[in-house]
């Protein structure tokens, strides 16, 4: 006969981790000691590696969904929320990945506020849910243990005000921000367009309600980008809300034989090895799958009822900045899609990173 399977927790977002507690006896909760949280500051500069408790000792199953699990990003957000899981020996890992396709992102619980409902669904039955990566919308406490993330409005500000400092105030821009209408890139897109309307001479060429569909696929983003190029005699600088894609707009820069042009995005080891031997003006902020760590930490915790009061929301400043004393960080021994920011070895991503 079958047992049931009783779920208590989950983690999900760009990447989804699910807890469960199956057939359990346990005693009492341990006590509790103090515990110092980091705040957001020492989680930032730390990339999120810190000892806190938050395993318990009830056996569970965490099931970590990414909506994609096909790229470079995901592959280190699973390294970043697999490994921290992996320092728990009363965890089982169940993971899934929806492969890109909207439908199967949505039944997977992942992408964005397309989510809710399942969301809510399972936490009505117990689970711990945390999204992460993905505003899933709803409340925090209610909805779900609490959305782990960046301040998406932040970053397109920090990125639309340093493309301005670049550019002197005046310049042709595109901004290419991932799959058609998710909310991570419509919330940066909205910030970008608020900036530049206080600065006449910055055209954004994609426009202020959209922006060309690259699936955060560099393919894609290199084929969007020639388009755009062709289009397009004058293109200045380029913002763009995944490092990678903004790694292949680049070598569309290049395939068409023209000059490189600033830069701001989030950290692609290939794009920084590049620019620092180009002396090119380049700005990223960190590509934040370190935060796994800090969801898996908040929805293990939750299933083992045990606090965990690190912080859910994150300003992220630039991780790389060469026109303000942030120098780039290459390194010649790494993947072009490698992200130095997440603190992540070759040998740990090669170990969790897939699903």
């Amino acid at each position: 006969m079958r047992s049931k399977t009783v779920w208590r927790g989950i983690v999900l977002a760009a990447l989804l981790t699910a807890v469960s507690i199956g057939a359990v006896s346990a005693g009492a909760a341990p006590g509790h000691a103090k515990v110092t949280w980091p705040n957001a500051s020492q989680e930032i500069a730390k990339s999120g590696v810190f000892n806190l408790p938050f395993c318990g000792s009830k056996p569970i199953k965490l099931a970590i969904l990414d909506g994609f699990g096909i790229n470079a990003w995901s592959q280190e957000s699973y390294a970043a929320a697999r490994s921290e899981a992996a320092k728990c020996s009363n965890v089982t890992q169940i993971v899934s990945a929806g492969g890109g396709d909207l439908q199967t992102m949505i039944s997977d619980i992942d992408f964005g506020q397309a989510e809710l409902p399942a969301i809510q669904q399972a936490t009505q039955a117990g689970v711990k849910v945390v999204p992460w990566g993905a505003d899933a919308g709803g409340k925090n406490g209610t909805d779900f243990v609490t959305y782990v993330d960046w301040n998406d409005a932040y970053a397109g500000t920090l990125w639309a005000q340093w493309m301005v400092q670049a550019l002197h105030g005046k310049g042709n821009v595109i901004y290419t921000g991932g799959p058609a209408g998710n909310p991570v890139g419509a919330q940066q897109l909205a910030a970008v367009v608020k900036v530049f309307k206080s600065h006449p001479g910055m055209h954004l060429l994609t426009g202020n309600k959209s922006w060309p569909v690259t699936n955060w696929d560099p393919a894609t983003a290199q084929k969007v980008t020639a388009a755009l190029l062709s289009k397009y005699p004058k293109i200045d600088g380029i913002i763009s809300n995944y490092g990678t894609d903004a790694l292949a707009s680049v070598r569309a820069l290049q395939a068409a034989g023209r000059k490189l042009v600033p830069v701001t995005t989030l950290d692609a080891n290939g794009l920084s090895c590049l620019y620092k031997k180009a002396g090119v003006p380049l700005s990223t902020i960190s590509s934040r799958n370190w935060l796994g760590r800090v969801a898996a930490r908040k929805a293990i915790a939750a299933a083992e009822g045990l606090p965990n009061n690190e912080p859910s929301k994150y300003n992220l400043p630039f991780f790389e900045d060469s026109l303000n004393g942030k120098p780039l960080r290459c390194n010649p021994s790494a993947p072009a899609d490698f992200y130095p920011s997440n603190a992540l070895s070759l040998a740990t991503i090669a170990k969790y990173g897939k699903p």
